[in-house]
């Protein structure tokens, strides 16, 4: 015999000669030469011969793929354990003096499936070898999708040659989130009634980890023993497999020409008290010709009146098996975000340094939307990077980084992998509009809202059907919370990286989206304004994606159209130009009435967030296009905005000009709305000015003009700064009514800029009137609503007056640290006139305190700049104020500050949002 095995090997000498890197190619080779020859010698076992022949095809074809041998290793390793398990069953039989004729018929049969798998494997590697296959392979998806076919495909049928129960294994001690979820599996199992559990969700979950745990619970092993046995599924694709496997774990004698199924019924039918855990069950399941086997299986182990079994499954339901009832069966949720994060942090303790830090770890986690698996391994690969290098290379890399090889192919080693095995069982090629499907999920960050009734339009627009659903939810690649049809962040992830939809399929969802913008987005205030808000909120996550995957695989003019609208209704909600940094690329290349609409909304939500030089260049922009294709209204909305950033940076004659120009173009056309607008910026403009009398004229024409057209929003802000001159002019019961009144209308309308600014001057008034606790609560509450909605200027206007309460009250320190707050957020945001304001009165302040040199110096700053934006009467107030100072010097060195005049009472200058869009956008 050792004669014919040693001619054998000699005989292949056809085979690539053997170098530094083919050391292991070889050793497995000499394996498979020894199978071929015990096959063709005095065993003569049917099978036999051809399994190692096709074996050194294998590695014939590996050894080509001379630059990726190293990926392929662990494919060459699992094959020769494999030869080496079938040589030492094949001796047993030597041993017996079995003859060739008697071989067990299921050793026969297991190897004529090995053969047809070996074949498979060959025809895989040999597609692989060429061209952009190969390239394919050593991605991360060719990694973790045929190479672990392959292995997985060799292992399944390795199990039949083993005949070493395998360990036990133990759950892991790093465990969070699941105890209540234990505690209850464990108490159902060891109620001393039957069970029947099945634990669902997709891979990375922690199901088996679950499992698990409720194995080694106490209660469960004082009630079962010894008789609690884990059996893996992966790898087995017969029943017949599975009950042997079974069979061996549990060390039951398997009596030969007996089917080991029926082998299993009569061992359960004597056992005492058992739990058998079927870990992957999905793996037998998901073959359809093992279906009714399978059923037959679990029927089995529920006839054992004492038998309880516990499977878990990537999917959304367990398998329906007639006559019995799942007494559990739920699907597990991901982690809270406590329970993530404190499993992150036991792998990565250093981590977190910082408040921030742990801000960034609670971004971090979101993404992967609490997935135990993903978690861990992020933990893991980022054990030497800080919270924002791995924030921004999961950004870049998404599942790619969860791995803790490049080359691994453990599931619990790569979320890639994991999910390949998902996406193995769906049957890709089989299924093809069910991956399209998923694809057109996977673009929804937010997930489906709504999904049955859009999944019928779905229906409808695209070869989809419900069976390609049913088939996401059979294998857990999709799940749904009430109305919501959603993907986990790493599939998502994974898909779109490796199985996007095509622009067809993607179309399909987006026009879903696309038409909600078109109902929705420019809705103004009114009656519909809410049902405006319910619809487009919670989609905005999905349709920002939408538009990021359109600019990138289809940027079509219509691109622009959606994104000018949404972010029309950004600029009532939450202002914003993220959606349109998205597309400004494509502007360029647009139409001029497209470029002319995406300037002016970028310069709208530029002035709404006081960016005043961005606002100037969009709406400079957006006027030159307008002008070109003949629309001098939009164009002198143009200037008046133009006009109003002026006034806004303080640049009053400036700003007066321009306005009066866009007046008269609004004159001109006979647009009322228009010309209210200017007015009542004209009137803001005397007001700045302490021209009182001459603002209340012009404010009271301008709210004549809004009030003839039914233009509500225009006529409360023009009340509003009517309020605001009774306020300077000293008349402050008049300015509380009227301001009241103007907040009113503001909050009616859902206006929340002018009711804050409304009530920021109430809170003036009662600071006027020296009720100073009362005004520091009214205050306070207006400084929250500008921070609600995003107001900065509002914001630090309130400080500056909570400020002045606060000297004014003597709490001189607080009052110092609050003005400074103020100072420094008025020249962020560039806003002299403020900035002027906020010197003087910390110089009214420190004066107060006896510190003379520092007060002048900030009285002479503050003046300098109300000169700066051409305001003479503040500069000669602070001007006074310092020629005090030096004569008070010498006559009474003691003296504080108190007699100072006060800058309490000072206008304020106020943005004033104008009417959405600032008139009809397709004229």
């Amino acid at each position: 015999m050792l004669g014919k095995i040693k001619s054998h090997l000699h005989s292949r000498s056809s085979s690539p000669a053997p170098n530094s890197q083919s050391f292991a190619l070889e050793a497995a080779r000499s394996i498979c030469s020894t199978i071929s020859s015990l096959g063709s010698g005095g065993l003569n076992v049917p099978g036999l011969q051809a399994v190692g022949d096709i074996g050194c095809k294998i590695i014939d074809t590996v050894q080509q793929m001379k630059d990726n041998q190293d990926a392929c290793r662990t494919l060459i390793d699992h094959i020769a354990n494999l030869m080496t398990s079938i040589r030492s069953v094949i001796g047993e039989c030597t041993s017996a003096g079995i003859a060739g004729a008697d071989v067990d018929i299921g050793l026969k049969a297991d190897l004529e499936r090995l053969n047809r798998c070996l074949e498979q494997v060959n025809q895989i590697l040999q597609d692989l070898t060429g061209g952009s296959q190969v390239r394919k392979l050593f991605s991360s998806a060719g990694n973790a999708g045929r190479i672990t076919e392959c292995k997985e495909m060799i292992d399944r049928e390795g199990t039949a040659f083993s005949d070493t129960p395998p360990a036990q294994p133990v759950p892991p001690k790093i465990f969070y989130g699941r105890d209540e979820l234990v505690s209850e599996l464990a108490a159902l199992c060891s109620s001393g009634k039957q069970q029947s559990v099945a634990i669902l969700g997709a891979g990375g979950l922690g199901k088996t980890s679950i499992a698990l745990h409720v194995l080694h619970d106490p209660q469960v092993i004082k009630f079962y023993s010894k008789n609690i046995f884990f059996v893996a599924c992966d790898g087995v694709t017969t029943v017949h497999a599975l009950a042997s496997r079974i069979l061996r774990i549990m060390r039951a004698p398997s009596p030969p020409d007996t089917h080991p199924v029926d082998v299993l019924r009569s061992f359960l039918s004597v056992s005492s008290q058992t739990l058998l855990l079927l870990d992957n069950f999905e793996s037998i399941w998901d073959l359809e010709q093992e279906h009714s086997a399978a059923r037959g299986l679990l029927e089995t182990v529920d006839n054992a009146t004492t038998a309880s079994f516990i499977i878990t499954m990537r999917a959304d339901r367990p398998p329906p098996i007639s006559g019995f009832q799942w007494t559990w069966s739920q699907t597990i949720p991901t982690l809270s975000l406590e329970s993530a994060r404190k499993l992150f942090l036991t792998f990565n303790p250093t981590f977190c340094s910082t408040s921030f830090d742990y801000e960034t770890l609670d971004k971090l986690l979101k993404e992967l939307d609490h997935v135990p698996l993903a978690i861990h391994l992020l933990a893991r690969v980022s054990s030497n990077s800080s919270p924002e290098s791995s924030l921004k290379l999961w950004q870049e890399k998404r599942t790619q980084m969860l791995s803790l090889g490049q080359f691994t192919k453990d599931r619990f080693e790569s979320v890639d992998v994991s999910i390949a095995l998902s996406l193995n069982s769906l049957d890709i090629a089989r299924y093809p509009e069910a991956i399209q499907l998923l694809g057109m999920l996977c673009l929804l960050p937010d997930g489906l809202l709504q999904w049955r009734g859009r999944l019928n339009t779905i229906w409808k627009t695209s070869g989809i059907t419900n069976l390609d659903l049913q088939r996401l939810q059979q294998f857990a690649l999709v799940y749904t919370s009430g109305d919501k049809l959603g993907v986990l962040s790493p599939i998502r992830h994974f898909i779109l990286q490796h199985y996007p939809p095509d622009a067809e399929h993607a179309q399909c969802i987006s026009n879903i989206y696309w038409g909600l913008v078109d109902t929705y987005a420019r809705v103004n205030f009114g009656p519909e304004y809410n049902d405006s808000v319910n619809a487009l909120n919670p989609e905005l996550g999905n349709i920002s994606n939408l538009i990021d995957h359109a600019v990138q695989c289809c940027p079509t003019e219509r691109i622009l159209h959606v994104t000018i609208d949404m972010s029309w209704y950004l600029y009532c909600t939450f202002p914003s130009t993220d959606m349109l940094d998205k597309v400004t690329r494509m502007v360029s290349t647009a139409t001029p009435t497209v470029q002319a609409l995406f300037w002016e909304i970028s310069g709208e939500i530029a002035y709404k967030q006081d960016r005043y030089t961005e606002a100037t260049s969009s709406f400079t922009q957006a006027r030159t296009h307008f002008l070109d294709t003949g629309n001098y209204l939009k164009a002198a909305h143009c200037s008046y905005m133009l006009g109003d950033i002026l006034r806004m940076r303080d640049e009053y004659p400036a700003a007066t000009a321009m306005l009066t120009q866009a007046r008269d173009q609004f004159l001109a056309f006979d647009d009322p709305a228009g010309l209210g607008r200017c007015l009542n910026s004209l009137g803001d403009v005397l007001y700045i000015q302490a021209k009182l009398p001459e603002a209340s004229a012009i404010l009271t024409e301008a709210r004549g003009e809004f009030l003839k057209i039914g233009e509500h929003l225009g006529a409360t802000q023009c009340l509003q700064s009517l309020g605001e001159v009774l306020y300077m002019q000293l008349k402050y019961s008049e300015a509380s009514i009227m301001l009241t009144e103007a907040r009113d209308e503001f909050l009616a309308m859902g206006e929340g800029v002018g009711a804050a600014q409304c009530l920021r001057t109430l809170g003036q008034t009662l600071q006027g009137k020296q009720k100073y606790e009362e005004a520091s609560v009214v205050l306070k509450a207006a400084q929250a609503e500008f921070l609600n909605i995003g107001d900065r200027l509002g914001v630090a206007q309130c400080l500056r007056s909570l400020g002045q309460v606060l000297s004014a009250q003597k709490n001189y320190s607080y009052a110092s640290s609050t003005l400074i707050e103020a100072l420094h957020q008025f020249q962020d945001i560039g806003y002299r006139y403020g900035e002027a304001e906020c010197s003087e009165s910390l110089g009214d302040n420190v004066l107060a305190q006896g510190q003379r040199t520092e007060g002048e110096s900030l009285l002479a700053r503050a003046r300098d700049l109300f000169l700066e934006i051409g305001l003479e009467h503040p500069a000669a107030r602070c001007s006074r104020k310092i020629m005090d100072v030096d004569g008070s010097k010498d006559d009474n060195p003691e003296s504080g500050g108190d007699e100072i005049e006060s800058s309490a009472e000072q206008p304020e200058t106020e943005r004033k949002d104008p009417e959405i869009g600032g008139g009809d956008d397709h004229e």
